[in-house]
């Protein structure tokens, strides 16, 4: 019996060890980019402190450098790196190169050591050490797989060599990196499904005079996202998505609060806490404070002059911040707040009057409202997001120029999902997991296009198309005349821009889109996950394996990025080791490339990356005439298009046209395509690339 015993607890002991051993076998690391800087000495002794320690050349006039750790008798010798973000309980690895000199005697021990500190980076709450070896005379690679402590947010690492005698000597240490987990969640958290039958309390979107109304319904509406509550709707007239919903989700409309918000806040108070934050429209930064805390706290944002409305309905002071800003809530409750998502829009009505907006998606993600003007703080709180999480809103309190607030949170590990007039994300992201398994077709044909010679090529796609404002938002291009709703569409190929992200953010959105498509209508995916600047942005890897989930769901095939090069290079084929991971994706059979305010500086230059072709921009269609590129009038760009050669061998027989959004429309290309010469094809985004591939040599 005792022996039965034995052998079955030896079964389940084994059982166990290799669940684990699989279990953490099974991470995989982003090796695109290491937060651990210098590691290969490149810098001296930069970002290090140590003792006995130097950096040196190691093979004499060849610039190659390494850390040379010297420990003498009954001593130490010892690096140790600067403090690292991380998540709580992330798993990552440290890589490493090491070797012995021919000094070292293999008694001294040689150790890597991992540090996890809390919140502030001051407290110690473990340390784990390993036992190295090194080889005399030849370098060792050596990776060691770590997971920090469950109330971590930084790390540093450290290589110790002691003597425990009278033995001394030298180890040689290069290439040290720290690589993070690829680890990502549903860019719809915990917000609840939608159902079938489900139904929507409308509410007005209100004016700015009651702006504090539309402010604590949209709290109300980001709470009750995530709990068993009635969804909330705003509404500003605009039925588009509403008629979706009732189509797809016979969903019904209760207009029975309209108008009435001391009614409105006494029904919903049993679907949250039953408790507000309160805070003070006028100390701007309260806005953004309560914001954040009503997620934390289920709560309802009431301004000042609410207060008394809220009481009355039988709600409860859950936390003051009518004199607090984003910083205290960020120091105080910063354990709390969700590290997967981030709102960066504006308090201050001078500043931007999309302040009553986007109002919802904080409290529906537990996520932060940011707004500071101190960039170094900024950086540090966005470094310590989740590596290639979404940024909601838009510009930065640091700046309000585009190209430098996309360009930061770029640096940060960001993406931009421009959203700052949004309303109603949460209702649109209740349906991301009601639809998670759903995949989209487009309309297009697949089939080989037709290969003439003698002919010029030209695509026409649609700028601005990474803001989801122009796909989900109020009044989209999908309801505007000038836009997708034109009499003229389906006349001629026409592409459109595809958030990718939105197949989780709102699939029912980008079901409705490719629902109304025609055969003539393509879709081409915008930027990445959002809106960012390859060039400036670490993990790419993790970017680029999430992002080939959302084309494939997408039937996505082609992608348009956006990048900001100039003014300090420019684009080049050294721009691959930048989108390397972007150009592996199998699904994507080219890519279409626009510069960040000029957007086609480079006459229509084809490069290729693993034997796809990335076009850049020939032609900018706009209304201001601000650089030698744009072409503002029909006959202006049909002009340019029919002085260009008709070889299909060769590049300059093909031209991709950047249309404005903000400027020109669906007419504007109706009325330039009719002016076109008999010699040129006007195709799809898709069938563009595919031509080049199949007609110009590489």
């Amino acid at each position: 019996m005792l022996k039965g015993l034995n052998r079955n607890w030896a079964i389940l002991l084994a059982v166990l060890l290799l669940f684990c051993f699989v279990s953490y076998a099974s991470a995989e690391y982003d090796r695109s980019y290491s937060p651990l800087k210098n590691g290969g000495a490149e810098h001296g002794l930069s970002c290090w402190d140590t003792e006995a320690c130097k950096a040196k050349e190691y093979i004499p006039n060849s610039g190659e450098r390494c850390f040379t750790l010297n420990v003498q008798e009954n001593s130490r010798a010892e690096m140790r790196s600067d403090l690292i973000n991380i998540r709580r309980s992330e798993k990552f690895c440290v890589d490493f190169s090491l070797k012995a000199q021919s000094d070292f005697n293999n008694t001294a021990s040689l150790y890597l050591v991992l540090r996890s500190f809390g919140l502030q980076g001051e407290n110690v709450l473990s340390v784990e050490k390993r036992k190295l070896t090194a080889k005399k005379g030849s370098w060792k690679q050596g990776n060691e797989e770590f997971t920090a402590h469950n109330k971590a947010y930084f790390v540093d690492v450290q290589f110790e060599v002691r003597s425990h005698g009278k033995e001394s000597g030298s180890i040689l240490l290069d290439n040290i990196a720290l690589y993070r987990e690829i680890d990502y969640s549903p860019l719809y958290g915990e917000i609840k499904s939608i159902s079938k039958g489900d139904s929507l309390i409308t509410f007005p979107m209100q004016r700015r005079s009651k702006g504090a109304v539309s402010i604590a319904v949209q709290s109300l509406q980001g709470v009750t996202a995530r709990t068993e509550g009635p969804k909330i709707w705003i509404d500003t007239g605009d039925d588009t998505f509403l008629d979706y919903l009732k189509k797809e989700f016979s969903v019904s409309l209760d207009r029975s609060y309209e108008n009435d918000f001391p009614r409105l806040l006494k029904a919903m108070k049993k679907h949250t806490s039953g408790s507000y934050v309160l805070y003070d429209l006028d100390y701007k930064p309260s806005i953004s404070a309560a914001n954040t805390m009503a997620g934390l706290r289920d709560a309802v944002a009431v301004d000042k002059s609410l207060e008394q409305t809220a009481l009355k309905a039988g709600y409860k002071l859950a936390a003051d911040v009518s004199r607090k800003d984003c910083e205290w809530v960020y120091n105080n409750f910063r354990d709390e707040i969700n590290e997967e998502a981030i709102i960066v829009h504006t308090n201050d009505m001078r500043r931007h009057p999309s302040v009553f907006h986007m109002k919802d998606f904080a409290p529906a993600m537990k996520a932060l409202n940011w707004w500071h003007s101190d960039e170094e703080l900024s950086r540090r709180v966005y470094r310590s997001m989740e590596p290639v999480s979404p940024v909601y809103g838009w510009q930065d309190g640091t700046t309000s120029d585009e190209g430098l607030t996309v360009k930061l949170h770029s640096e940060e590990g960001l993406f931009q999902m421009p959203s700052d007039w949004m309303l109603n994300l949460s209702v649109h992201a209740s349906t991301g997991p009601a639809m998670k398994d759903e995949k989209f077709t487009q309309k297009i044909s697949r089939e080989k296009p037709d290969s003439e010679q003698g002919v010029h090529y030209v695509t026409f796609i649609m700028s601005d198309m990474d803001n989801i404002l122009t796909e989900i938002g109020p009044d989209s291009f999908y309801s505007e005349d000038k836009f997708y709703a034109n009499q003229h569409r389906g006349e001629f190929p026409m592409s459109w821009g595809m958030a990718p992200s939105l197949v989780e953010l709102s699939p029912a959105g980008v079901d409705m889109w490719y629902d109304a498509a025609t055969e003539n209508d393509a879709f081409v995916g915008y930027c990445g996950l959002g809106y960012f600047y390859p060039y400036h942005a670490p993990y790419m890897q993790t970017h680029s394996q999430r992002l080939d989930e959302f084309l494939e769901r997408a039937d996505l095939r082609t992608l348009l990025l956006i990048d900001r090069i100039m003014p300090d290079s420019r684009l080049t084929q050294d721009y691959y080791d930048k989108i390397k991971y972007f150009t592996s994706i199998d699904r994507l059979r080219g890519f279409f490339f626009m510069e960040y305010v000029k957007y086609a500086p480079y006459n229509g230059k084809i490069l290729w990356f693993d034997g796809k072709p990335m076009v850049c921009a020939r032609f900018d269609f706009r209304d201001e005439k601000f650089y030698s590129a744009v072409r503002s009038t029909p006959e202006e760009l049909a002009g340019s298009i029919n002085e260009l050669p008709t070889n299909p061998s060769i590049p300059d027989s093909y031209t991709f046209v950047t249309v404005h959004a903000w400027s020109r429309g669906m007419d504007d290309i109706r009325n330039t395509i009719k002016k076109l010469d008999s010699d040129v094809r006007v195709v799809n985004a898709e069938d563009f690339i595919e031509l080049i591939r199949l007609n110009v040599e590489h």
